[in-house]
């Protein structure tokens, strides 16, 4: 049994899908002559799962697709934090782990926080408490590079995910991110900006609902489920927000 299925538990629960049609809601977004077919498809997903984001939503945002490399940085700056608070001393020694760090230039795709986070024990109950969220960033991330594609449920990552991502979806700790990156194949630009503008309008139900409108599907928690879409956003736009730092990412809707 793997460490993080003893830390968090098997996972073993099946989806639950269900589609919902919105007649009068999509008659009028598919009235509006300035809609892109792009955020039509969205649209219609968002509504189909129960989402109801805003119709008049801006389509024009000025995205630019962030290089590759800058992307597998930011996925292994998270694979580091992780690794370094989910697995134990004796398992994985400290050194390995800075020294990939230092290798690949990974704190430069760090936050501050995220740096701090380094000079915590392994074992520390709050950071550890913490992380979780940054399984929610990894999954779109290693998306790019092969992984499976990102729900929409706000069901949050299990352990056992985020250690086949770790494990088979990112380069080894005695690698270096450039020559991991050759063997790749990548997701094309426009399923990126696809997923991207998807998670941009579930984003916004999510904000709605969080202020009292009905926007979400029926047990869709707008704290606890809507915390995992936006941290799943918050990958997605930084990987088309060229020049963009992580903390400086636009996250409004």
């Amino acid at each position: 049994m793997g460490i993080f299925k003893k830390l968090f538990g098997p996972k073993d629960k099946e989806e639950q899908k269900t589609k919902v049609t919105y007649q009068s809601d999509s008659k009028s977004y598919n009235d509006i002559a300035w809609m892109t077919d792009l955020r039509r498809k969205n649209l219609d997903i968002c509504f189909n799962a129960g989402f109801k984001p805003t119709i008049s939503l801006p389509t024009e945002l000025g995205r630019q697709l962030r290089p590759a490399i800058e992307i597998a940085q930011r996925l292994h700056a998270i694979k580091a934090l992780v690794l370094w608070l989910m697995v134990p001393e004796e398992s994985l020694p400290k050194h390995h782990i800075l020294s990939f760090i230092e290798n690949n230039n990974l704190e430069d795709f760090m936050t501050q926080d995220e740096i701090a986070i380094l000079e915590l024990p392994r074992d520390d109950v709050q950071g550890r408490n913490a992380i979780g969220w940054k399984f929610e960033n990894a999954w779109p991330l290693a998306w790019y590079f092969g992984y499976r594609e990102p729900e929409i449920t706000g069901e949050m990552m299990s352990g056992e995910l985020m250690q086949d991502i770790l494990s088979n979806y990112t380069c080894k700790l005695d690698g270096i991110i450039v020559e991991w990156l050759k063997e790749k194949t990548i997701v094309s630009e426009e399923e990126l900006m696809q997923k991207e503008d998807l998670f941009y309008c579930l984003h916004n139900a999510v904000r709605s609902a969080q202020l009292g409108s009905d926007t979400v599907p029926s047990g869709f928690d707008p704290m606890g489920n809507g915390g995992v879409i936006h941290e799943r956003r918050h990958s997605l736009t930084y990987m088309v927000s060229k020049g963009i730092s992580w903390e400086d990412t636009d996250l409004s809707t």
